[in-house]
C-alpha cells in the first residue's frame, strides 16, 4: 500500500496505490488520517460497521471518505485500521467496512478539519495488475 501526498493550490489531495481494490479504500482511510492528524491511532479497540453503495468506484470512495469524515468530526470517532470488502452488484458496488479506532483525543494532534471528498480530479484505474487512486480533499 502506497499513500503519497499531493500539492494543490487550494485543497490537499493524495495518490494511491494497492494491490487491491479493498487495499485502495484502506489506503484512502491511511491518506485521510495523514491529513487530519499528527499521531493517528494505529487500530483501535472500538468498532464500527459502514455499509456504502454506489453506482460506480469512484463514487463509493467519495462516498467512503465522507463516511469517515463524519465519523471523526461529528461523532467523534477515529478509525485507524479498517477491513473493507467491496462487491459488484448489479447496478453499481457495495462497501462492507469494519473500522477499528479510539474516541477523539488531543493527543492525535487533530490538524484541522477537512469539508469532504471531492469529485475533482477523481480517479481509480488498474495498471500493471496494480490499483491507483486519486483524490482530492476540500479543507
Amino acid at each position: 500500500m502506497v499513500v503519497r501526498p499531493l500539492d494543490h493550490t487550494a485543497d490537499v489531495g493524495f495518490e494511491l496505490e494497492a494491490e487491491s481494490l479493498e487495499g485502495l479504500f484502506q489506503a484512502a482511510l491511511a491518506g485521510l488520517l495523514q491529513v487530519m492528524f499528527q499521531n493517528p491511532p494505529q487500530g483501535g479497540k472500538r468498532r464500527r460497521r459502514v455499509v456504502l453503495e454506489a453506482e460506480d468506484l469512484e463514487t463509493l470512495l467519495v462516498r467512503y471518505l465522507n463516511e469517515l469524515i463524519y465519523l471523526i468530526q461529528t461523532k467523534g470517532f477515529v478509525p485507524g485500521k479498517a477491513n473493507v470488502r467491496i462487491e459488484p452488484k448489479e447496478e453499481g458496488f457495495r462497501l462492507t467496512a469494519t473500522l477499528f479506532g479510539e474516541p477523539f483525543r488531543e493527543a492525535f494532534g487533530f490538524q484541522g478539519e477537512v469539508k469532504s471528498a471531492t469529485f475533482h480530479g477523481l480517479f481509480i484505474r488498474q495498471e500493471g495488475g496494480r490499483f491507483l487512486a486519486r483524490v482530492i480533499l476540500d479543507v
